[in-house]
């Protein structure tokens, strides 16, 4: 692998002649080692040699998820006696992918993460409490130790513990970092509050979260990232990752987008007809990562919405940036000529204190749309806290989902349900998808 200090503060005219160079050796590389991209390149009589750099990336192919299920181990472009790790996707939307790491990977994942927490400040003499798993197939977990560790950070792996052993191990050791969902430090929030604890008394200094985003589109902090930062201060950084690109985004100090590594990543904006988007604009995100070795991709659709913003950022880097996630795109849900996805009633449900859990289900109503059903884990099924609940969605999405009062235990079996290893608080049971 290349290593390039400080990429992202060059030119955007010199990043782009190292891009090029890099997409091109990607390519060929992905040509000659995988067999699905040879496949896939001869099928469409395209040729390594016909891709120049960046400007010819419109002529590439897109690779979806399905396609990784669907074809899995024909994107292995190495012997699997080269391959040092295998991690898997979560799996939320179809069967799990594995995805087969190098030495080499392994160091690229380090050296990504290593440059994202130098963009939260982190370095030696901080002590980091990972609240993440580092097993059960999951790549984020790995990455943020090997990444903190190149920091020159000190790591306590504590990984999904119980919330008073995780509340103990942080009042004893007082770390400066950690690193978790953002659910988990609102529950962390409440318990401290609860035992008349203090953030002082924790010692944290700056909190590193993954998963769901806690900005809206303009970078505003959402309700999720307010319930954090009311307790804890505006210490907080966001960050988005992807286990089949092997790659995430992190932000910097002055929180306006997630900042890309550009010697290890591509970013495109698509709309539904796979035309690459200008600046700003809201579609797919579509990534291409660069120096993989042991499964390349091409013009990845993550599936998830955002835009992009290549201006340079006030703290000085000229890396190009994503915006907060605002939703999947086969989520998009369409209610009665209203469009919007379910993080918008996620966001109204977040921070009222009656609720527990809750999952989202949508499927196909006799008028061709889709109808909404939103299950709440709550202790308190009383009919005015219904209605009230009712009154908050009408007002904030426009829509009123049929709103079903549940055990939270109940709930909570709902979101693991077959054994899932992220909660399913999304639940799509219609037989068309809009695309």
């Amino acid at each position: 692998m290349k290593i390039f200090e400080s990429i992202d503060k060059l030119t955007a005219n010199n990043i782009r002649g190292i891009q090029d160079e890099l997409l091109i050796e990607t390519v060929l590389y992905a040509y000659n080692n995988s067999l699905y991209y040879k496949k896939k390149f001869d099928k469409l009589d395209l040729l390594p040699s016909n891709v120049k750099g960046i400007s010819s990336l419109e002529k590439l192919p897109f690779t979806s998820k399905e396609d990784i299920q669907r074809y899995n181990w024909e994107f292995l472009a190495v012997t699997k006696r080269d391959v040092a790790e295998i991690v898997s996707t979560t799996g939320t939307t179809g069967e799990p992918a594995l995805i087969a790491l190098t030495g080499n990977d392994l160091d690229r994942l380090a050296n990504n993460e290593e440059k994202s927490f130098s963009y939260a400040g982190a370095g030696h003499g901080d002590i980091f409490h990972l609240a993440v798993t580092c097993d059960n197939l999951f790549i984020a977990g790995i990455a943020y130790y090997r990444g903190l560790i190149k920091r020159g950070a000190s790591v306590v792996r504590v990984g999904p513990q119980n919330i008073i052993r995780q509340l103990d191990l942080i009042r004893k050791l007082k770390p400066t970092g950690i690193v978790a969902v953002p659910s988990f430090m609102v529950h962390l929030g409440r318990r401290m509050n609860d035992n008349g604890m203090t953030v002082e008394e924790l010692g944290l200094k700056k909190i590193v979260l993954i998963g769901d985003s806690i900005r809206d589109a303009d970078f505003k902090t959402n309700s999720l990232g307010s319930l954090i930062e009311n307790v804890f201060g505006h210490i907080c950084y966001s960050t988005y990752g992807i286990t089949e690109g092997q790659i995430s985004f992190c932000e910097c100090e002055k929180h306006q987008g997630l900042h890309s590594h550009p010697e290890l990543v591509l970013v495109e904006i698509i709309d539904e007809n796979g035309n690459c988007l200008p600046d700003g604009e809201i579609g797919e995100l579509v990534l291409t990562p660069l120096q993989l070795e042991g499964m390349p991709l091409i013009r990845y659709k993550t599936g998830d919405i955002t835009f992009r913003i290549s201006d340079p950022c006030q703290c000085g880097r000229n890396s190009v940036r994503i915006g907060p996630i605002l939703g999947r795109k086969h989520h998009k849900l369409k209610v009665k000529g209203v469009t919007l996805y379910p993080k918008s009633i996620e966001n109204v449900l977040i921070g009222i204190d009656n609720i527990v859990n809750y999952q989202i289900e949508v499927y196909t109503g006799d008028d061709q749309t889709d109808d909404i059903i939103l299950r709440v884990g709550s202790y308190n099924n009383d009919k005015n806290f219904l209605l009230s609940l009712c009154d908050m969605l009408r007002a904030k999405i426009r829509v009123t989902p049929r709103v079903e009062i549940e055990r939270p235990d109940d709930i909570e079996k709902r979101l693991f349900e077959g054994g899932s290893r992220k909660a399913m608080v999304f639940k799509d049971r219609r037989f068309k998808l809009y695309e």
